[in-house]
């Protein structure tokens, strides 16, 4: 073994490097599925407090994980063909075109089954539960922050951890997009 020093990290710029956990709603994404179709849709954005900006994010090695409160699906007296054979049983075309779709978290599926009594019976009878969970993950690749229309550089303690300034403009006016209190004290004005 050599005299150099053997605790040094081979890449010291990635020592340290954290995860983190972006749980999302059911209120406004009823499936881990429409997560996924946001965000392959639009990409992974998230609105986070200025004071509460996580430390050691490295992009392209910190994760970040996506958690829902249905993320994971338990069937207790029974077994995921049961399933499918006794919604395939209904004869419902809608439920057979739920059936037919292609789903990149499979539990999602059942969830979209629309409501009725049969589902609830299905459900009940297998003993199928949804549960929270992390559902997917992607890698960090930076965080934005929104200049004001007086800012032409993103604030020092910001910048200090990464943060990229951009400005939101309106996409046919090319015009900055105004701050939510100048559009509410416009309105008041009116």
């Amino acid at each position: 073994m050599s005299d150099s020093n053997t605790n040094a990290n081979p890449v010291p710029d990635q020592a340290g490097a954290r995860d983190i956990l972006i749980f999302r709603g059911a209120q406004y994404w009823p499936t881990p599925e429409d997560v996924i179709r946001e965000v392959h849709a639009q990409g992974l954005s998230v609105r986070i407090p200025r004071n509460n900006i996580p430390s050691g994010l490295v992009k392209g090695l910190s994760r970040i994980a996506l958690g829902h409160i249905k993320a994971v699906m338990t069937i207790e007296n029974g077994t995921e063909e049961e399933l499918r054979a006794a919604f395939e049983a209904l004869g419902d075309p809608e439920v057979d075109a739920v059936l037919a779709w292609t789903y990149e978290h499979a539990p999602s599926r059942w969830l979209e089954i629309p409501e009725s009594d049969a589902k609830r019976e299905i459900f009940e009878r297998l003993g199928v539960k949804f549960s929270p969970g992390i559902f997917a993950y992607c890698y960090y690749s930076g965080a934005t922050y929104y200049l004001k229309p007086e800012e032409t550089e993103a604030p020092e303690d910001l910048a200090a951890k990464g943060v990229v300034a951009v400005r939101g403009v309106i996409a046919d006016t090319d015009e900055p997009l105004p701050l939510p209190d100048e559009s509410k004290a416009e309105d008041e004005e009116e």
